[in-house]
């Protein structure tokens, strides 16, 4: 009886522990963006400053801190990842993420901008 009640508090005090540490597992991707969303990331594997976009605030010039270093995202809505000079743009869909977006096609490392949908919808660039 005794050891019976000892195992259940480790494994209780295991559970709490890890729930506390961001839950079953550290893996945003598990997860997803809620809807409306995009989380981007200063470095790779979702790790390191991030900055939240929510697709209702229109066009986002991204801060500093994230202007030409995007290392991984989670997309929870189709928005188009913008470069204006010289004028580039990767269209993203929600549900899409990479854990190592600057290195996959270094756009991460040129990125200006977010625009909700598609980016059919650009109409013309700040060149």
């Amino acid at each position: 009886m005794n050891i019976r009640n000892s195992l259940i508090l480790i494994i209780s005090t295991i559970f709490v522990l890890s729930m506390i540490n961001g839950g079953l597992t550290s893996d945003p991707t598990c997860v997803g963006a809620p809807d409306g969303q995009v989380f981007l990331f200063s470095s790779w594997d979702f790790q390191g400053e991030r900055y939240v976009c929510n697709i209702s605030q229109g066009y986002l010039s991204l801060p500093d801190g994230f202007r030409n270093n995007v290392q991984s995202f989670i997309s929870g809505a189709d928005v188009c990842f913008v470069k204006w000079y010289p004028s580039e743009q990767y269209q993203i869909t929600a549900g899409e993420s990479h854990r190592n977006y600057a290195a996959l096609t270094n756009f991460g490392q040129r990125m200006d901008a977010i625009i909700p949908g598609n980016c059919s919808n650009i109409v013309c660039s700040s060149k």
